[in-house]
């Protein structure tokens, strides 16, 4: 595996996504109750990667998330975080501008993910509207939601699920 960003899946790997806060922080919340665990844990083969940032989001909504979560927070978390990799920002420094260029229009927090995106050539697995709706506008990188992401794994090809996703966000 190269960690400059060049080819960071590992040979024979299925799919991978970029996994946007809001995913991570519901698994967090609901632990092994949430959708998103559900679905990575019936797919081991899967790869999930998030940019560094997600650690600093993390803890700047630790409190509101704890209470959230109720019990058994800390245990959730490192559940939550050991099925993602953390990937450096030195990997995909050199797109953050042109990321910044297309979250500025909706959410700048979210330059990362997209730069991400960008780099690793993945699609981003999020609930974030403004995120989804900004990557058929853009035409510079793939989001899905939750729904679309259980499609894709049941076989539906991808154009179906954007047109689908698409129409959904937009009607």
């Amino acid at each position: 595996m190269e960690e400059n960003g060049e080819r960071i899946q590992e040979e024979g790997s299925n799919l991978a996504f970029i996994v946007d806060s809001n995913i991570i922080f519901s698994i967090v919340v609901a632990g092994r109750r949430a959708r998103a665990y559900r679905i990575i844990a019936e797919h081991q083969d899967l790869e999930f990667f998030s940019p560094e940032e997600v650690l600093i989001e993390f803890r700047e909504h630790t409190k509101k998330l704890e209470r959230s979560a109720r019990v058994e927070f800390w245990n959730k978390v490192l559940l939550a975080f050991s099925l993602i990799r953390i990937v450096p920002k030195v990997v995909y420094e050199d797109v953050l501008q042109e990321a910044y260029s297309i979250a500025r229009t909706f959410d700048a927090k979210d330059t990362p993910f997209i730069a991400l995106s960008l780099k690793l050539d993945l699609p981003i697995w999020t609930e974030d509207r403004g995120l989804l709706r900004a990557s058929f506008k853009s035409g510079k990188y793939v989001a899905l939601d939750t729904e679309a992401i259980e499609r894709l794994l049941e076989g539906e090809p991808l154009e179906t699920i954007r047109e689908k996703l698409y129409r959904k966000l937009f009607k």
